[in-house]
C-alpha cells in the first residue's frame, strides 16, 4: 500500500475538510497528504488511503465514488460527516472505516489503523469532546482558508435538524486569544475578511443569556487586530443569529464593529401550532422585535422558513402567508423545503406537498426578488432522501 493520504474536497465539505486537516497535521507532523478535489480524482487514481467527509444530500455521490475507487485494491477509504455519523452501519457495506461524531481525535487512531493494515476495525465513534482551543483554525502546509469555528453546539433541539444529535451536551467555545491566534496567522497570508462558523452567533459564551461583555470584547480585540486590512462579518453566513437572544446593545456592536449590513435569522414557520411541534420557541413576537431593532439600524434582514414541513395544512399555510405579506417588503425570506435528514429526530417523517397556491405564491415572491434560496432543489432531494 502506498502510504499516500489523500483528502477529498468538495463545496459542500470545505469547513469540516479544513478540520480534519488541522488534526491530521496535529497528530501527524511528520507525514505529507494530499488534498484534491472530487473533479480531481480523475480515472486513474492514485493508490493510498482516501477520506471523504459528506451530508446526506451528497452520500448517494460518494457512495457511487467509492465503488468506483475500490475497484483498485490500493485504495482504502474512510468517511465521516453527518450522513456517516448518522448511517454508521450502512456505510461500512461501502468505506473500509467509519467516523461516527467529531473527528478530530478519532481521526488519529483511523489513521494509525490504515498505516498497521487494521481491518477488522469499521466503526470508530467520536464520543469524546472536542476541546476548539486544541486545534487551529487553519492547516500550515496547505493554503485553505474560510470562516473561524468559534463555538458548536446549539441551546435548541429542533426536530428537523442534525446537530443537536451531533453535538450533544453543553455549547463549547474557542477563547478569545486562540481565535487572535487564528486571525493573526491568516492575516499573515493576506486573509483579512474575517467571517465564523457558529449555530448561533449571539451564544457566543452564552451564560444563561447572551454574553453582551464576551462577544463586546471578541469585536473589539478583532478590530484592533485588523486595523484597517480587514473586515468583520458576524451573524451572517455561514452563521445566523438566534433571535430570541437579541437585544439592542448586541445590534449595536454588529454595528459598530463589523462590516455586514445583512443577519440571518431564523423563524422556520409562522405558526405556533407547527414551531411547538419542532421544539422551538412559539414567541413570534420575539423574533419580530428583533428584526425590528436591526431594521433600525438599517440592516437588511434575511428570514429563515421551511417549506414543506410535517403536519403543515391549510391553516398553517394560512398563517405563514399572512406574516410574509406583512413583512415582504421589510424582510427577504430565505427559503428552504424540509429534508428527512438522518440522524435528526423528524428522519422518519415525509415532507408535506405544497398545495399549488402555495406554490404559486413563493414563486411569485421570488420573482418580486423577495425570496430566494434552494428550497426547489431541496424538495427534490426531500423525497429522495425517503426513497
Amino acid at each position: 500500500m502506498v502510504n499516500n493520504h489523500i483528502f477529498v474536497l468538495d463545496k459542500f465539505n470545505k469547513f469540516s475538510m479544513r478540520a480534519l486537516l488541522v488534526a491530521f497535521e496535529k497528530w501527524f507532523p511528520e507525514i505529507n497528504y494530499k488534498v484534491l478535489k472530487v473533479d480531481e480524482i480523475g480515472s486513474n487514481p492514485q493508490a493510498g488511503f482516501y477520506y471523504f467527509s459528506f451530508n446526506s444530500i451528497n452520500a448517494k455521490f460518494y457512495i457511487e465514488l467509492a465503488q468506483k475507487l475500490k475497484q483498485n485494491k490500493n485504495i482504502k477509504i474512510a468517511c465521516g460527516g453527518p450522513h456517516p455519523s448518522a448511517r454508521s452501519d450502512e456505510m461500512t457495506k461501502y468505506f473500509d472505516k467509519v467516523c461516527s461524531g467529531e473527528g478530530e481525535i478519532v481521526l488519529r487512531e483511523i489513521v494509525e489503523d490504515f498505516k498497521s493494515g487494521i481491518d477488522d476495525k469499521k466503526i470508530y465513534k467520536g464520543t469524546k469532546k472536542v476541546d476548539l482551543n486544541h486545534f487551529d483554525a487553519y492547516p500550515k502546509k496547505k493554503s485553505l482558508f474560510g470562516a473561524i469555528e468559534i463555538m458548536r453546539g446549539c441551546t435548541f433541539s429542533c426536530k428537523y435538524c442534525q446537530t443537536p444529535q451531533l453535538y450533544k451536551g453543553k455549547l463549547r467555545f474557542k477563547s478569545i486569544d486562540r481565535i487572535l491566534e487564528d486571525v493573526s496567522f491568516g492575516i499573515l497570508h493576506n486573509k483579512t475578511d474575517l467571517r465564523f462558523i457558529a449555530p448561533d452567533s449571539a451564544s457566543y459564551f452564552y451564560d444563561n443569556g447572551i454574553n453582551i461583555s464576551k462577544i463586546e470584547e471578541l469585536l473589539e480585540k478583532l478590530h484592533n487586530l485588523l486595523s484597517s486590512r480587514g473586515r468583520i462579518f458576524y451573524g451572517s453566513f455561514p452563521s445566523e443569529i438566534n433571535p430570541y437572544f437579541v437585544n439592542e446593545e448586541f445590534v449595536k456592536l454588529i454595528k459598530y464593529y463589523c462590516h455586514n449590513r445583512r443577519v440571518v435569522i431564523g423563524l422556520q414557520s409562522a405558526s405556533r401550532k407547527l414551531l411547538k411541534k419542532m421544539n422551538r420557541p412559539e414567541n413570534i413576537e420575539k423574533v419580530e422585535e428583533t428584526i425590528n431593532l436591526f431594521l433600525k439600524y438599517k440592516f437588511t434582514v434575511d428570514v429563515d422558513f421551511i417549506f414543506g414541513l410535517p403536519f403543515e395544512n391549510d391553516e398553517t399555510l394560512k398563517e405563514t402567508i399572512e406574516w410574509i405579506e406583512k413583512w415582504s417588503n421589510r424582510v427577504r425570506i430565505h427559503s428552504h423545503y424540509f429534508m428527512p435528514l438522518p440522524g435528526s429526530k423528524w428522519e422518519e417523517l415525509s415532507p408535506t406537498e405544497m398545495p399549488e397556491y402555495f406554490e404559486r405564491f413563493v414563486k411569485s415572491l421570488e420573482g418580486k426578488s423577495r425570496l430566494f434560496g434552494q428550497w426547489n432543489t431541496q424538495q427534490n432531494i426531500a423525497y429522495c432522501l425517503k426513497d
